[in-house]
């Protein structure tokens, strides 16, 4: 028994030695890893100022010689490195950057979602596009069931017949408005804590989840048995839907477009597919239509909504006391609301999609003006045969 408790001492004394040396490697770790990442952080803001400084002194000196186009593709080049075209991903999120307002809302400005490791950032961003296809068979499938048996619902009480089921169906309507809350906080926040971690992701993609936010919340808290909820609760229907093809469309066509343009250097590994960005022509000519049909559907609903519930912000009653029983300012006035939201975002969702598709256009006429710059000054320096060659090409251009 005394041979037992000494080995069980000795066996004791071991794991409390191990544990206070693991603990002094981990406190090593974290101090290691703390002071690396500070550095790193200062050194990539320095990298960016001085980029952008030497990018605008020599966009303004283009304009009068050719020969800074070289360097402003260079330092292009650079900036596509920071940004994520390189080995090590988004050098950006090492530095200080300010967190986005639902995180810093939801978890606390001191809530740290960086992941240093590629590959953990490289999954968020799979599980992202996982959530989105998920959400979107869903949201098309919840919706079609829900118009399907409010239409039917209304031929049988209008044939006088029983069983109309009119309450389930008002009780699913609710639960598909709270899914919608939860799909849109839960976009909000992945798509947050994406762009932290080097997506680029334009602010009004993730501001138009806030709104949708409002909206859901807006139309939930509306009294279920209002004419004017009922009146505008199957055209919304009907823009889900439609909303939730789009999605699909978006993840089909759109992703194998993304790792052809991550190889080509045009798109960072941390890019996700969203909007109307690194579709092909020919995917395009799918999208657009559909985004625009899209964004127009929810502009008729929203003037629809707002139409036929104005009238309601002109009466007197409701403001300084409650209105009567019988009455239907709220679900008027909360129907009107959400139209104006819906509109709104229908036309900063437009604007969006317009000015992307400028942007390409632009881009595209840049590229083709540099093409022409760098030819002219190949036909400058010819070869030994009268043609430009690779080495003559490279020596002109060290000589320049």
């Amino acid at each position: 028994m005394a041979v037992q408790v000494t080995d069980a001492v000795q066996e004791s004394e071991r794991l409390l030695n191990q544990a206070r040396n693991l603990s002094q490697r981990v406190a090593g770790y974290s101090k290691k890893l703390t002071s690396e990442g500070d550095a790193l952080a200062d050194e990539v803001s320095m990298l960016s100022r001085s980029i952008d400084r030497l990018m605008e002194a020599a966009s303004r000196s283009l304009s009068n010689d050719d020969n800074w186009l070289d360097v402003i593709q260079a330092l292009e080049s650079a900036r596509a490195v920071v940004k994520g075209s390189g080995p090590g991903g988004d050098l950006r999120k090492f530095s200080s950057a300010k967190k986005p307002a639902i995180l810093q809302l939801l978890l606390g400005p001191c809530c740290n979602v960086v992941s240093p490791r590629r590959d953990q950032s490289i999954k968020l961003k799979e599980e992202y596009h996982h959530f989105r296809n998920r959400s979107a068979y869903i949201m098309a499938a919840f919706a079609a069931f829900l118009l399907v048996g409010l239409v039917r619902a209304k031929a049988r009480s209008e044939a006088h017949e029983q069983f109309t089921l009119t309450p389930l169906l008002i009780v699913g309507c609710q639960l598909f408005l709270c899914w919608l809350l939860y799909f849109y906080t839960a976009s909000a926040m992945r798509e947050s804590v994406l762009k932290v971690n080097g997506s680029h992701i334009r602010p009004w993609w993730i501001h138009h989840h806030y709104w949708s936010v409002g909206t859901s919340m807006l139309m939930l808290s509306l009294p279920v048995d209002s004419p004017s909820v009922a009146r505008s609760v199957q055209t919304f229907l009907w823009w889900a839907i439609l909303q939730g093809v789009v999605i699909v469309a978006q993840n089909k066509y759109q992703r194998r477009r993304m790792y052809t343009r991550i190889a080509l250097g045009k798109s960072s590994a941390m890019d996700v597919v969203g909007g109307e960005s690194s579709g092909s022509s020919g995917q395009l000519a799918l999208l657009y239509p559909l985004l625009f049909v899209l964004q127009g559907l929810q502009c008729l609903i929203g003037v629809q909504m707002v139409h036929s519930n104005y009238k309601s912000f002109l009466s007197p009653e409701g403001y300084l006391d409650l209105e009567a029983k019988e009455s239907d300012l709220w679900g008027s006035r909360g129907v009107a609301l959400a139209g104006l939201s819906m509109l709104y975002m229908a036309l900063m969702n437009f604007r969006g999609t317009v000015a992307s598709i400028v942007g390409k256009a632009r881009a595209k006429e840049k590229a083709i003006a540099r093409i022409q710059v760098l030819r002219a000054k190949s036909k400058a320096l010819p070869g030994r045969d009268g043609r430009l060659t690779p080495a003559g090409e490279a020596e002109g251009a060290k000589e320049k």
